[in-house]
């Protein structure tokens, strides 16, 4: 293979038949597809060795007044946690605790393993699916 297993990967996502075009972004430099839906919020497909998730990422700027609006966004989507997570269908995680300035809600795949090949469009076709599914639990509440 001659490009990174990462890239490599992401590709399957991008070219995906199920793949949305308005949730499912470019191929980029980083171990991310990103596609903004709104000013501050992108679905993001994030695949890393070890674990992969796909997420609503809201991020507003670095700056005190910034973080605030991101908490404020995600305050709004975390009043209607019942009617998004049964919309989903599944519990979300609702608090990525490393981070400092942004907020998610996001499906995480802990089993995930990017080496193992032969499960890639298994879990493509996972991905795309539930993203797809984290997308339409989310939009009616979009502010």
């Amino acid at each position: 293979m001659s490009e990174p297993l990462h890239t490599a990967f992401l590709r399957n996502i991008v070219n995906h038949e199920d793949a949305r075009s308005e949730i499912t972004g470019r191929l980029g430099k980083v171990k991310t597809i990103k596609q903004t839906v709104s000013t501050g919020v992108s679905m993001i497909y994030v695949v890393r060795k070890t674990t992969a998730r796909v997420e609503m990422w809201i991020y507003r700027g670095p700056k005190p007044h910034q973080v605030d609006e991101a908490k404020s966004i995600h305050q709004h989507f975390l009043q209607h946690r019942d009617a998004i997570e049964d919309a989903f269908g599944s519990p979300l995680n609702w608090n990525h605790g490393q981070r400092k300035t942004a907020y998610s809600i996001q499906c995480d795949y802990d089993d995930f393993r990017l080496e193992d090949v032969d499960r890639w469009q298994e879990w493509a076709d996972t991905m795309v699916a539930d993203m797809n599914r984290l997308h339409d639990a989310l939009r009616p509440h979009f502010l």
